[in-house]
């Protein structure tokens, strides 16, 4: 039940963003309730209350998920043990996550590469672009295309709910939503599940390690420039080997979300930050 109680609570934080629409009746009913009802009592209960259905986004982020809230078997799980097997010490000190601006800065560099169009929002349908510019780069296998669309569509799920074009995600939406993912350990861990796929989509030569060559296709699907791909690179590749592995990738794509130390090379990771 505890992936109920969390499903309430990031539920509660996308409703809160929607300003004028939220409900927050509605909310309090589900805070209430979100502990005690299995999946199955908990669908029923979502999809007869008009007082849920009348708050869309709430609704739409806990019927998905409270479906799914068993828990989900996913091909990208093989990786996912590879990348939490590193250190977490700058993602578990204590205190709240997601505080200071420089990270802040950090998550609207990432919604605006994933605003495709320059509407300001975040759709489904831009998500599913960023990852057709990786397969179409055709070095992913059928399957391993097959498992790229699925690991991100279930980060779309877990955190934005129905794959519904009304369903956008504004720069501050996705803010507070990454807030709550970084403090969650449980979703932090599956949030990035992603990223193997990215690597696997830019190695050209399937060698097991991207060059700076292959890391310019990554900035390339990114909508970013090779001159970009060239300084991050060189930042990230703090070894100077002038090579990344997927273990490097990974964990230094995954620190980027989680480190509030503007020191770290992740910085660098995504390109030019926002400004």
């Amino acid at each position: 039940m505890a992936s109920l109680l969390r499903l309430g609570y990031r539920a509660l934080s996308i409703a809160h963003a929607m300003g004028p629409s939220f409900n927050p009746v509605a909310v309090e009913a589900v805070m209430c309730r979100c502990s005690k009802f299995s999946s199955v009592a908990g669908k029923e209960l979502l999809e007869g209350s008009p007082l849920l259905r009348n708050n869309q986004a709430l609704f739409s982020a806990l019927r998905h998920l409270a479906s799914k809230s068993s828990g989900r078997a996913g091909t990208a799980r093989s990786y996912e043990s590879d990348s939490d097997s590193d250190s977490d010490s700058d993602s578990d000190s204590e205190g709240e996550r997601g505080t200071s601006q420089f990270w802040r800065r950090k998550m609207y560099t990432i919604h605006a590469l994933m605003d495709i169009n320059n509407d300001g929002v975040v759709s489904w349908d831009d998500f599913r672009i960023i990852a057709d510019k990786f397969v179409n780069l055709g070095h992913l296998t059928k399957k391993q295309q097959e498992d790229f669309h699925t690991a991100l569509k279930n980060v779309w799920e877990e955190q934005w709910g129905a794959e519904d074009p009304y369903n956008l995600i504004t720069m501050e939406q996705y803010v507070t939503n990454m807030t709550h993912v970084i403090n969650d350990r449980s979703l932090k861990k599956k949030a990035h599940l992603f990223l193997p796929y990215l690597f696997k989509a830019v190695d050209k030569d399937k060698s097991g390690s991207i060059s700076v060559a292959e890391f310019k296709l990554f900035f390339e699907c990114l909508g970013l420039s090779e001159e970009e791909a060239i300084k991050s690179f060189n930042a990230i590749d703090t070894n100077g080997d002038g090579l990344l592995s997927l273990k490097e990738f990974v964990r230094t794509g995954r620190e980027f979300f989680r480190t509030e130390d503007d020191k770290k090379p992740s910085k660098h990771f995504w390109g030019p930050l926002f400004r």
